[in-house]
């Protein structure tokens, strides 16, 4: 059961996110995924499989991008550029890892990364890893 609240936004407030995780800050890994979107954007991210992650973006305000195995979805802000997330979408599913930069989530700053490389994965093998690392997520497009 979440028992801890960490809540973020891009630089201009247009993407919002909350992460309901059943553990403090200092006991979640944050990982720095070492792919060339990630490192470029010197993504530092964040997930809690047992916990709740909910996005609320402004209409107009999102920008999505997917590359490689076009499994996970970027979530990008169209009016400040600034990269918050990724998620894995499945019907009416998803799950998300939080880039902790990017939406500013204070509770994270400072922390030491680890490094982690996912070149090589099947496909397949990597949407079971995302159901199983990421956050259960909700995405509000209506605010």
């Amino acid at each position: 059961m979440p028992t801890h609240r960490y809540e973020g936004s891009c630089h201009c407030g247009a993407i919002r996110a909350v992460l309901e995780a059943t553990k403090p800050a200092d006991e979640l890994e944050v990982r720095a995924c070492q792919c060339g979107f990630c490192t470029r954007h010197g993504a530092l991210t964040v997930s809690d499989p047992a916990g709740q992650a909910r996005f609320a973006i402004e209409p107009g305000a999102l920008v999505k991008y997917q590359f490689a195995t076009r499994t996970g979805t970027s979530l990008i802000c169209a009016r400040c550029g600034m990269y918050a997330g990724v998620v894995l979408l499945e019907g009416p599913k998803a799950w998300s890892t939080l880039n902790t930069r990017g939406l500013g989530l204070a509770a994270f700053a400072g922390r030491q990364a680890t490094p982690v490389v996912y070149e090589g994965e099947t496909p397949a093998a990597r949407i079971a890893r995302r159901k199983a690392k990421w956050t259960p997520t909700e995405i509000d497009l209506s605010e």
